[in-house]
């Protein structure tokens, strides 16, 4: 073999190898992979595996608009699902979450002259703050943190400053849109553009703007498909969010809808057959064949003529007796076995489980709130924990938000004038009172309260906020109740009694938590 040969042999060995190699992995890649190290991977004729429907995003452009209908529906006729949302949003918002300012540099103390300023005109902004004017802003996180829960998602949008064709409600000239998610298209999406279901985002994935139905498309008259593009740093979205680089939300009742819809046909039954159970049927049994032949009055026997057709009646009354019966013949009644006794089991073990799916308590589900003191408390303290994450997501995507517009707005507007060297996080420095949690025995939280702040272990600015109350308004109420006894000359010794001591509450506080 010549050398030249001999070099393109060689070569030619050693490239068989990764050849080879490389082919052999493509096939291993291209061959299904069969799960053998776990049984619930692997299918059989009870088992079937679950299908990967793709990201989020494919998941949610199948199925959000129909949850979202179908969620609606079940608000509409199922007294429990609206019970549900109306449970979420209490525990949530409630009554609307209330901010405090609290204005201050990092590790100052707090501006009460600013914060008495802020407090003013936001108390003023609370009655009128979204473009319809007809929601003061507690209605208005109600209806925002319902269409939360129920459709998966909603938004708002920003409106500041001078916009024409538009006069805000009060001197701040701040006000917001409430939007709901049938505005944004879910149908709308243009890779080219980087538009995704209305959104419309950069090469990173953040969000450039929105592309929102000019009218929403429920209206019955004048809707179009026409839509506008809205910058993303003047529209908020609030969203229930379960994947990473999820763009739009799902409702709250995807996982447990199927289980609300079984306990609504489940009832719905057992209500008809109950119904049917209280008007007592009964029937003529006739001993012999030939008795259900006619005879010579119409009817096997005797019988009425009406009309000259052969009619024969028997009606049920109060103390009746049939003594017209024709030989062999014999009265029975239909037995329904309604109400089903074992109707209150079932609904509560399919309510049981769907509250956990929906995040409720069971008790504040089904409305049945029997148990133990601790059994109650236990269920309630650990739900707490889901309302907290719930209520804090809210205030990130809301009012934390709509409050920095506030603050911004007063401070272009000249309302307020921030103190030099002051940044706007400083003067927008605030505290967020959130839904309370109630109490089961309130003597017995108000002395294990009472005794963490004895201790040292939380401030009285932190129960009394857990109280559901602002601490400079029992500050200021305090003082003035004070002084009007002073002015009156009343004696506090002889008619408010006096607080327990540490030493006894601590007695109290044990003797209380060894009996349930």
């Amino acid at each position: 073999m010549t050398g030249s040969a001999a070099i393109a042999a060689g070569r030619l060995r050693s490239v068989i190898p990764v050849d080879r190699a490389q082919r052999a992995i493509a096939d291993t890649a291209a061959r299904p992979v069969r799960a053998v190290a776990h049984e619930v991977t692997r299918p059989s004729r009870a088992r079937k595996l679950a299908r990967d429907w793709g990201s989020g995003n494919n998941i949610v452009g199948m199925d959000a608009k129909q949850l979202r209908d179908q969620a609606r529906h079940l608000e509409r006729d199922l007294d429990l699902a609206r019970n549900a949302l109306n449970v979420l949003v209490q525990n949530t918002c409630g009554s609307g979450i209330d901010v405090l300012a609290a204005p201050r540099k990092a590790g100052g103390k707090v501006d009460r002259v600013l914060a008495q300023e802020i407090d003013a005109l936001w108390d003023e902004w609370w009655d009128r703050p979204e473009v319809t004017k007809m929601h003061d802003y507690g209605r208005a996180q109600q209806l925002m943190a319902r269409s939360l829960f129920r459709d998966g998602e909603c938004y708002y949008q920003d409106i500041i400053g001078p916009v024409p064709f538009y006069t805000h409600g009060t001197r701040v000239p701040y006000s917001f849109e409430m939007l709901e998610a049938d505005m944004l298209p879910l149908d709308f999406t243009e890779p080219g553009r980087r538009i995704l279901q209305g959104v419309e985002r950069n090469a990173w994935g953040e969000r450039v703007g929105y592309w929102f139905y000019k009218i929403h498309p429920g209206e019955s008259i004048g809707w179009n498909t026409e839509t506008k593009f809205v910058p993303a740093d003047k529209v908020n979205q609030l969203a229930l969010i379960d994947r990473i680089h999820q763009v739009r939300g799902l409702s709250v009742f995807a996982s447990s809808m199927s289980r609300f819809e079984d306990v609504k046909d489940y009832e719905e039954s057992e209500r008809i057959a109950a119904k049917v159970a209280a008007s007592m049927c009964a029937y003529i049994k006739k001993g012999q064949p030939e008795g259900y032949g006619q005879g010579e009055g119409g009817l096997a026997g005797e019988a009425v003529l009406e009309n000259g057709v052969p009619i024969r009646e028997m009606r049920f009354t109060p103390g009746a007796v049939f003594d017209d019966l024709l030989v062999g013949e014999d009265i029975g009644t239909i037995a329904t076995n309604r109400p089903n006794p074992n109707a209150a089991t079932w609904r509560k073990e399919q309510l049981r489980a769907a509250a956990g799916g929906i995040g409720t308590s069971y008790s504040s589900l089904s409305l049945d709130y029997n148990g133990t003191y601790s059994a109650q408390r236990q269920e309630l303290v650990e739900k707490w924990g889901g309302y907290l994450m719930l209520g804090e997501q809210f205030i990130a995507q809301g009012p934390r938000k709509q409050r920095q517009r506030f603050i911004e707005a007063c401070l272009l507007a000249g309302l307020i004038k921030a103190p030099r060297g002051w940044t706007l996080a400083n003067v927008a420095a605030s505290t967020y009172v959130r839904p309370v949690m109630p109490w089961i025995d309130p003597l017995k939280e108000a002395y294990a309260k009472g005794e963490a702040e004895d201790r040292g272990w939380a401030s009285p600015q932190q129960n009394t906020l857990l109280a559901g109350n602002n601490p400079n308004d029992v500050l200021t109420e305090t003082a003035d109740w004070n002084e009007r006894r002073a002015q009156l000359e009343l004696d506090d010794a002889a008619a408010v009694d006096p607080a327990p001591s540490a030493s006894t509450r601590t007695g109290v506080v044990h003797s209380m938590l060894t009996k349930d």
